[in-house]
């Protein structure tokens, strides 16, 4: 069976067509409109899936999106990158755009769907993922099934409070995790510690330049991934004594830095969280790519279609 895998971001909507074993058959993509109706954006994915290898045979859409969603009514409460949506019926929208099953769950709860099933969490029996970028997003897989929470809201491991005096988050809380290691974040650090050192300029800086300097052996860049994976680690480490995942899986941007990330923050998690789950659980880049929330999307309305047939 091939579904449509829909990844809404910011910038970019992203299609996949998908087989039953998350192969991507083919994809495409096409800009993220600053302003539209939620039908006008069903019109422009079905358009946009046209030409794509297999759209024919395609047999379900699943579309994620960066927002709070009610899975269970297809209900989009909010979309920060388009403007006016607001308690958006989008699962319904979706079906009638495409006359066949659709449904709509948050971005990164399709990643993490994606990676257990396909990629860094294959084999895992629980794992939680962490998509680092401008915000920091989570998800969390138990026993094989995403877990969202009594409103659909689990996993928001971006706002875990890791200092009780911090600066303010966008969430309204103050120390939350997405405070310190969001990309604007990271950045603004590195810019404070190029203050003391003489003739370094930091214009065009950005996470991708921070990793690329790393990886030539620049210090400085080193502390700055240094003081990034201690910050993530606190919160790491928390979820690691509290949910005893096998599998901790970071994708993302800002999880390109590679060694630079990885290595000090596994040393942290194992100095911070309790001994038993820390030797338990891998810290692992995630192995899907950009095509990851498209194959998560896809993914979960092949499982709902499969259900309802055994039903």
């Amino acid at each position: 069976m091939l579904t449509l895998g829909v990844d809404i971001g910011g910038t970019n909507v992203k299609l996949a067509v998908v087989d039953q074993r998350g192969r991507v058959i083919d994809h495409g993509v096409v800009p993220t409109p600053a302003v539209v109706t939620p039908r006008q954006m069903a019109a422009l994915v079905v358009q946009a899936a046209k030409p794509l290898r297999g759209a024919g045979r395609i047999r379900g859409v699943g579309v994620g999106v960066p927002g709070l969603v009610d899975v269970e009514r297809g209900v989009v409460h909010t979309l920060v990158n388009i403007r006016g949506w607001r308690r958006v019926p989008l699962r319904r929208v979706m079906q009638a755009a495409f006359g066949m099953p659709a449904i709509v769950d948050n971005d990164v709860n399709l990643l993490a769907l994606a990676e257990a099933r396909f990629g860094a969490g294959r084999g895992a029996r629980s794992l939680v993922c962490l998509a680092l970028g401008t915000g920091v997003g989570g998800a969390i897989v138990l026993d094989g099934r995403l877990y969202r929470g009594v409103t659909s809201s689990a996993g928001e491991v971006g706002h875990m409070p890791i200092e009780r005096d911090g600066p303010r988050c966008g969430c309204g809380g103050w120390g939350c995790l997405e405070a310190y290691i969001g990309n604007r974040r990271i950045v603004a650090r590195a810019r404070r510690l190029m203050r003391h050192r003489a003739g370094r300029s930091s214009r065009a800086l950005t996470p991708e330049s921070l990793s690329r300097a790393a990886a030539r052996g620049d210090r400085l860049a080193q502390r700055v991934w240094e003081a990034v994976a201690l910050d993530l680690a606190a919160a790491v480490a928390g979820v690691v004594n509290i949910l005893n995942p096998d599998r901790v899986v970071i994708g993302g941007g800002v999880a390109q830095a590679g060694r630079w990330l990885f290595e000090p923050l596994r040393r942290a998690v194992r100095e911070r969280a309790m001994a038993v789950p820390a030797r338990a659980a891998r810290i692992v880049p995630a192995a899907l790519g950009t095509d990851a929330g498209a194959i998560g999307a896809a993914t979960l309305v092949r499982e709902m279609i499969s259900v309802k047939r055994e039903a």
